[in-house]
């Protein structure tokens, strides 16, 4: 999964984002390869190591173990001393001490007769039921078990040390190793003669068994990391060598992207996948290449009407001698008009090229789209030039996050496209609402409307059915690009008789919350 992860994440990147290592966006990380080799050897040595290192768990389990069984001898001694060799009165104390090291304790008189038996062992914990799956349906071994097996008390060695030496103590395996068990061994005075208090502690030694058989273990564990680093090298092969191969294919093409047929991957699913990938990245970047051509094809054909009557009135002026008023009158108007128009091409197709980038580095607020429409209209309505046109708005709150400069540029081109086409004693309405989750902003004029065959058109750069020499034919291809940048959309529509209608859709602004707008369109 790890391995397949970044191919199914750089998949699903088509938008044409830096895909090579001097773009600053590929770490550099252990390759496939070192990391399947590295994961067969953790698996395999894993459990080696852990069984190697039992020894090491083991003597610190008996150091905590032995250090339980001392200090609940001692606190029973102590209490049976203090009863002056009456173990009955001093149950209560000895109960209290093997509860609390979690011990069995035992004391016997001179003649080997137990005078008292109390086991304070914990119940079975987590980590010994998970133990419990190293021996088998039997179970763990405990305790009791030990005692069942080994000799009569009196017998046992420890006992026997303690009442010669008045203490013993020390760890040992029982059970044929399964079991350690810890025992500390105290000898005390009683009236009727010595006797000893034994307090024992135990704890099944899962890894431990292990460890005993670890050399057969260690023999089988070579075998398996053989096995397993061939079985790696194999599939490593299989994944590893057909991504080399597409990486050459598309670093073959860094200097000409676009050129030979599309990239073909015989190999695994996930890897055909990415190859169908970079084909879309390719196919979207000769998109955007024609589009890039089309747009600067567009802007030289606009730009040579201007740039020839500067050149010609140049030319005139060129010519030396005095030129009559009327004439120097319409060459200076001429050279005002073209300068005009480069003006306001250029400056639309520096704000149109960056608000298909999107509006990078804008600063974005939240405003409301109603109160935005309604002051738009306000100004339309007074504008001398539209004097008896009438402007309607119907607004209600919409709010939107957006660079406000730059959404409002979109919507007054849309109302001034409108203006211009309703013509005289025309009508243009206005209408903010909230509709399907997103704010809709439709306007719509009384002019003659679009044509059928022009509808599919009308956002090209650089068309217009305006007469000649009124507007750019940026307008309404700037506003697209611009609600597009906010992730909205802008469409237009213009049933039989009914003049034109313009709706812009842009996300919604609810609680602070930007949402995105649902499609509840037919087919959606």
């Amino acid at each position: 999964m790890r391995a397949l992860r970044p191919l199914r994440a750089l998949r699903g990147r088509t938008d044409g984002a830096p895909l090579r290592e001097g773009a600053g966006v590929v770490e550099r990380r252990t390759s496939l390869r070192g990391r399947a080799y590295a994961l067969v050897i953790a698996v395999v040595l894993a459990p080696v190591a852990v069984i190697f290192g039992a020894r090491q768990l083991d003597e610190l389990e008996a150091g905590r173990m032995l250090a339980d069984a001392r200090r609940a001898a001692e606190a029973a001694r102590g209490a049976v001393e203090a009863s002056r060799g009456a173990p009955p009165a001093a149950l209560a104390s000895i109960e209290e001490a093997a509860a609390r090291e979690g011990a069995r304790v035992r004391v016997l008189d001179g003649g080997g007769r137990v005078l008292a038996d109390r086991d304070g062992e914990p119940a079975a914990s987590l980590r010994d039921r998970a133990g419990d799956l190293f021996f088998g349906p039997e179970g763990a071994p405990t305790l009791r078990d030990h005692d069942e097996a080994a000799a009569p008390l009196p017998e046992r060695a420890e006992v026997r040390r303690a009442l010669e030496r008045g203490r013993d103590e020390g760890c040992s395996g029982a059970l044929g190793g399964k079991l350690l068990v810890c025992h500390a061994a105290l000898r005390f005075e009683a009236g009727d003669g010595p006797g000893v208090v034994l307090a024992q502690r135990g704890s099944p030694r899962a890894i431990r068994a292990l460890y005993d058989v670890r050399y057969p273990l260690l023999k089988l564990s070579l075998y398996a990391l053989l096995s397993g680093l061939a079985l790696c090298a194999l599939l490593v092969r299989r994944v590893v060598r057909p991504i080399e191969a597409l990486r050459d294919e598309v670093l073959s093409r860094a200097e000409a992207p676009l050129s030979g047929e599309a990239i073909t991957a015989r190999a695994p699913r996930e890897i055909g996948d990415l190859a169908a990938a970079f084909n879309a990245l390719f196919a979207a970047i000769a998109e955007q290449g024609r589009s890039n051509h089309a747009f600067m094809v567009d802007l030289v054909h606009e730009l040579k009407s201007p740039v020839a009557a500067v050149r010609a009135a140049a030319d005139v002026m060129r010519g030396g001698g005095d030129l009559p008023a009327a004439r120097a009158e319409r060459l200076g108007r001429a050279l005002h008009d073209s300068s005009q128009r480069l003006d306001a091409l250029v400056t639309q197709f520096l704000e149109l090229a960056r608000a298909e980038a999107g509006l990078p580095g804008e600063e974005r607020a939240e405003v409301d789209a109603g109160e935005l429409v309604q002051g738009l209209a306000r100004a339309l309505r007074e504008d001398p030039r539209h004097a008896s046109l009438r402007v309607d708005a119907e607004v209600t709150e919409a709010r939107v996050r957006c660079v406000p400069g730059r959404l409002e540029s979109a919507i007054q081109n849309v109302l001034d496209n409108a203006a211009s086409f309703a013509g005289e004693g025309g009508a243009v309405r206005a209408r903010v609402r909230v509709q399907r989750g997103a704010c809709e902003i439709e306007v719509t004029d009384t002019g003659p409307g679009i044509p059928a065959e022009d509808l599919p058109r009308v956002f090209d750069r650089f068309f217009t059915r305006r007469s000649s020499g009124r507007g750019t034919g940026l307008g309404l291809a700037l506003a697209r690009a611009i609600v597009e940048a906010h992730g909205g959309t802008l469409e237009a529509a213009s049933p039989p008789g009914e003049g034109a209608c313009f709706t812009i859709r842009l996300p919604l602004v609810s609680h602070g919350v930007h949402t995105q707008p649902t499609d509840d369109s037919p087919g959606a």
